[in-house]
């Protein structure tokens, strides 16, 4: 039986004080049970918060062979990392993929009203929906390029939300949230043999009897939302893990920002875990974009270029499963092939509450894969 009495963090044998002082929590570490489980002895992705160290030590005490929930959540996300990097010294892409599904296979199955960190209740955020875009505005700055004279701001929406099979289903407060945040008619694009909620049953939708994979069907359900309205000026694509504070003040919000640069943009809705910035804003995302599709927004201009891409073709051809998922990353270097500005803010406009992954079976809305500074945990708090 693994021990499951909790443990003092000074006390773990696996934690090495960072030498070099590279993050803003001074009380991370590296975890050298990460680099044994890996076989890397340096990444990034090595350092932990001292919060993980503390919800590690309130679990079964981990080894090698027998992650807990915790350790095992830090190991998909540095697999993941190592696979977007095309392998690291000591772990090749081959092996962070297999080292990515052990992993996965050791996170509980658990539905996400049950997930570690939010209740159903709270991430329904229905105690918010009659706030003002100035509510938001006062913890997420709206850029100054958007308060120019010249600057006209986003009226014509088209709104897609993608989904799929999942054994813990959350389309139906995904989907309420996005027409509470005031986009009414949002179309579904179902990837496969998805039990529509009666309450979502008179929306538009496209189905796929035989599902495509998570890459395919995006990428079809954006061209469709251009043949639809090719006269859109934003585009958004929302998968249906995605939470929005559910009030009309959100899109009034965005009505405000989009969009800061002329000709094509990209604006991540949705900030992860690993692109949370010291300063409240919107922010110029300088490199290959990784960590999250969970909403984005496309300017004309942006979506007329994405679907003309060889970059679409290219990773489709991909083998296995590699030609089925990666979405962000593929969106990210198409953004950067272009020279396509892609912005972000931080904190998320979007909470990511999926537990489960359509394409991991066993991947949870943790660590990277979640929003730690969500703009609707904000509003209120003083």
């Amino acid at each position: 039986m693994a021990e499951t009495q909790a443990r003092a963090v000074e006390d773990c044998v696996h934690r090495t004080p960072v030498e070099s002082r590279s993050t803003s929590d001074e009380n991370a570490a590296i975890c050298q049970l990460l680099s044994e489980i890996s076989g890397i002895e340096r990444h990034p992705a090595l350092t932990v918060s001292v919060n993980a160290c503390q919800a590690c030590c309130r679990s079964q005490l981990p080894s090698p062979t027998d992650p807990n929930s915790v350790v095992a959540s830090l190991v998909v996300g540095l697999a993941e990392q190592v696979v977007s990097a095309g392998g690291v010294p000591g772990c090749s892409t081959a092996q962070a993929r297999e080292l990515n599904a052990w992993a996965e296979k050791c996170l509980p199955a658990v539905s996400f009203d049950e997930d570690d960190t939010h209740d159903l209740t709270r991430n329904c955020y229905r105690h918010l929906n009659d706030i003002a875009a100035s509510d938001i505005e006062r913890h997420l700055p709206i850029p100054e390029e958007s308060k120019s004279d010249t600057y006209h701001g986003v009226t014509h929406w088209a709104v897609g939300i993608t989904t799929s099979p999942r054994r813990l289903p959350t389309l139906e407060p995904c989907v309420q949230s996005v027409i509470d945040a005031g986009w009414k008619q949002p179309v579904l694009f179902i990837d496969g043999e998805v039990d529509l909620p009666h309450s979502l049953l008179g929306l538009d939708s496209c189905r796929r009897k035989h599902a495509l994979g998570a890459f395919p069907n995006y990428v079809l359900s954006l061209l469709e939302l251009f043949m639809r309205d090719p006269y859109a000026e934003a585009y958004v694509m929302i998968q249906d893990d995605a939470i929005f504070v559910p009030s009309t003040a959100t899109r009034d919000y965005l009505e405000q920002v989009l969009w800061p640069f002329d000709g094509p943009c990209i604006a991540s809705l949705y900030c992860s875990k690993k692109y949370n910035q010291t300063n409240a804003g919107w922010h110029l995302f300088p490199d290959n974009w990784i960590w999250g599709a969970v909403a984005f927004a496309f300017s004309n201009e942006a979506v007329r270029l994405i679907l003309q891409s060889p970059e679409l073709q290219l990773h489709r051809k991909q083998p296995g499963r590699d030609g089925l998922s990666k979405i962000d990353v593929v969106l990210g270097r198409i953004a950067r092939s272009n020279s396509i500005p892609l912005i972000f803010p931080s904190p998320s406009l979007v909470q990511h509450i999926g537990a489960v992954s359509t394409i991991w079976d066993h991947a949870r809305a943790v660590n990277a894969r979640y929003a730690s500074h969500f703009v609707g945990d904000l509003i209120g708090v003083s």
